[in-house]
C-alpha cells in the first residue's frame, strides 16, 4: 500500500513526541523531549513556531486541558499558557522520581490523564501507569515496564492500550470508565526485532490501533483483535507518535527523532526528526481534553 507521505516541518528534533491537534486553533502541537522545545505548526500557512523550554530533559507529554495545556517533565507537571510563554508548576504524581521519569501520556473519555513512566536508564522494570485526575490526585494503576509508551483508548473508552517498548510488546487493559481502574491485562501484539519497538499510538474511528515503530521505519495499523492490517512506511527510522488532525480528522501527523542515529543512517534519512503528514483514507477520533468529560 502506497501513501504520499510529506515532511511538513523539518525541525530535526532530537526526540520529537506527543503530537496533538488543536481543533479550535487548527494547529498541530508537539514536543522535542530532548530539545527541550514545544513546536506549533500552522497547516494553513505551513509555518512552525518553536518555544525553547527551560526544563530538564527528557520531558514527557503534552495534552490539551480545560485551560491551556498540561506538560509533564522531570520536575513534575506544569500548566502551560503557550500564548504567554508561561509554565506554572502544578503537581508531581511520580512517587519514584529518583529512579523513573515521565514518558508518554493521554487523556481518557472522562477527562483523566494517564501517564506512563520509564526507568531513567530504560533497563529496569521500574516504570508504571498513573492516573492523574483533574483535582491533582493520582493513583498508580500498574508497574513493571522499563519504558512505558502509548497509551491510547478504544473508541468506547473501555480499553487502554499500552506499549512496553523495551520488551517489544503492546498490552491491552479493560478500563472501568466510572472508577478509572485497569484490570485484565493481556497481550495485544508483539514486535519482532526487525520491526523495531512499539512507541506512541492512536485509535481511529474504526477502532483500529495505529502503533509507531521506533527503529522500524513506519507505523502499523492493527484491528481491535490485534491483527496487522497494514504498515505505513516512512523515510525515517525513529517514529515516535501520531495523531489524526484536520477538520475531518483525516490527516495523520507523525513525529520522529534523530537521537543516537549514526552518520550513515542520518545520510540515508535526511528528514529524520521532522514532522510528517499523510492522508491514509482513514479518520481519527476527537482527542479528549483534560478536565472535561467527553
Amino acid at each position: 500500500m502506497t501513501f504520499n507521505v510529506q515532511c511538513v516541518a523539518k525541525t530535526q528534533d532530537v526526540l520529537g513526541e506527543s503530537v496533538l491537534w488543536h481543533p479550535t486553533e487548527r494547529k498541530i502541537y508537539w514536543l522535542d523531549l530532548k530539545g527541550p522545545a514545544l513546536h506549533v505548526y500552522d497547516p494553513a500557512g505551513a509555518t512552525t513556531d518553536t518555544w525553547k523550554l527551560d526544563l530538564g530533559t527528557p520531558m514527557g507529554t503534552l495534552v490539551r486541558a480545560k485551560e491551556g495545556f498540561i506538560l509533564t517533565g522531570r520536575e513534575g507537571t506544569f500548566k502551560v499558557d503557550v500564548a504567554a510563554r508561561r509554565l506554572t508548576p502544578w503537581v508531581n504524581p511520580n512517587d519514584r522520581s529518583e529512579f523513573t521519569m515521565f514518558n508518554d501520556g493521554k487523556v481518557d473519555r472522562q477527562g483523566r490523564l494517564w501517564l506512563c513512566t520509564s526507568d531513567i536508564k530504560e533497563t529496569e522494570p521500574l516504570g508504571g501507569i498513573y492516573r492523574l485526575d483533574p483535582d491533582g490526585t493520582s493513583v498508580v494503576q500498574d508497574r513493571g515496564s522499563a519504558c512505558g509508551n502509548g497509551p491510547a483508548f478504544s473508541r468506547d473508552g473501555r480499553r487502554l492500550y499500552f506499549a512496553d517498548t523495551i520488551d517489544r510488546k503492546v498490552y491491552v487493559y479493560d478500563l472501568d470508565p466510572a472508577h478509572g481502574t485497569l484490570t485484565n491485562r493481556r497481550l495485544f501484539t508483539a514486535f519482532a526485532e526487525a520491526e523495531g519497538m512499539p512507541d506512541g499510538m492512536t485509535v481511529d474511528a474504526d477502532d483500529h490501533v495505529w502503533i509507531c515503530h521506533w527503529s522500524g521505519w513506519g507505523i502499523s495499523r492493527f484491528t481491535p483483535q490485534g491483527k496487522l492490517d497494514f504498515k505505513l512506511d516512512l523515510p525515517v527510522p525513529l517514529v515516535t507518535s501520531c495523531a489524526f488532525a484536520g477538520e475531518k480528522l483525516d490527516i495523520l501527523y507523525i513525529t520522529t527523532a534523530t537521537v543516537d542515529l549514526d552518520a550513515a543512517t542520518r545520510a540515508k534519512a535526511p528528514l529524520a526528526g521532522g514532522l510528517f503528514a499523510v492522508q491514509t483514507g482513514h479518520r481519527g477520533l476527537p482527542e479528549p481534553v483534560f478536565g472535561m468529560a467527553g
